[in-house]
C-alpha cells in the first residue's frame, strides 16, 4: 500500500478537532463521524438482526490509536473497536484492513465490553465520491458479531 494511500484511509477513520477548539487551547473529542447509506446485514451475538439495522455507520476515534465503527440496532450500538496501529490496505481495490480487538454493545447506560477472538473490519474511502463500504465481522464468548454497509456515495456527516 502507498504511504498517500494509507494516509487517506487514516485520515478517513481518524478525523481532527475543530480547529476553534485548538485555538483556544481546549481538549475536544474528535466529531463522531456518520455515513448515510445502507445497512445490508448486521448479526449480534449469532443472531440475524438486519430487520432492525439503522441505514447508517459511524466512526468514532478512540484514545491510544482504536477506531470505533458503530452500527445501531434500534436503541442498542454495537461498536467493533479495532487497532488502527495495525491498518493493513490493498492497493487495487482501495479497501483497509483493521483487526477488532472489542465488541461494544450499548442499550443502557453501562457499555457491555465483549473480547475478540479473531476479527476484521474492511472499509473504503468515505470521501472518494463513490459509495463506501464497512464490513466488520467479530467472534466472541458470547457469538459471532457481524455488520455490513454500504454508503449513499456522499462524505460522512460530523456529530458531537
Amino acid at each position: 500500500m502507498t504511504t498517500m494511500m494509507k494516509t487517506s484511509l487514516i485520515a478517513s477513520a481518524l478525523m481532527l478537532a475543530p480547529l476553534a477548539a485548538q485555538a483556544q487551547n481546549k481538549p475536544v473529542a474528535p466529531p463522531l463521524m456518520v455515513s448515510a447509506g445502507k445497512c445490508d446485514k448486521l448479526v449480534v451475538a449469532g443472531k440475524d438482526a438486519t430487520k432492525q439495522c439503522r441505514n447508517e455507520v459511524a466512526s468514532q476515534p478512540m484514545p491510544g490509536g482504536a477506531v470505533m465503527f458503530i452500527f445501531t440496532q434500534g436503541k442498542t450500538l454495537i461498536g467493533f473497536t479495532g487497532d488502527a496501529t495495525k491498518l493493513s490496505g490493498d492497493k487495487k481495490t482501495g479497501i483497509a484492513g483493521l483487526p477488532v480487538v472489542d465488541v461494544n454493545i450499548r442499550s443502557g447506560k453501562e457499555p457491555k465490553i465483549l473480547h475478540a477472538t479473531e476479527g476484521l473490519c474492511k472499509f473504503s474511502d468515505p470521501y472518494s465520491g463513490k459509495p463506501a463500504i464497512v464490513t466488520c465481522t467479530a467472534k466472541t464468548a458470547e457469538g459471532t458479531f457481524t455488520g455490513s454497509f454500504k454508503s449513499n456515495g456522499k462524505p460522512p456527516k460530523a456529530q458531537q
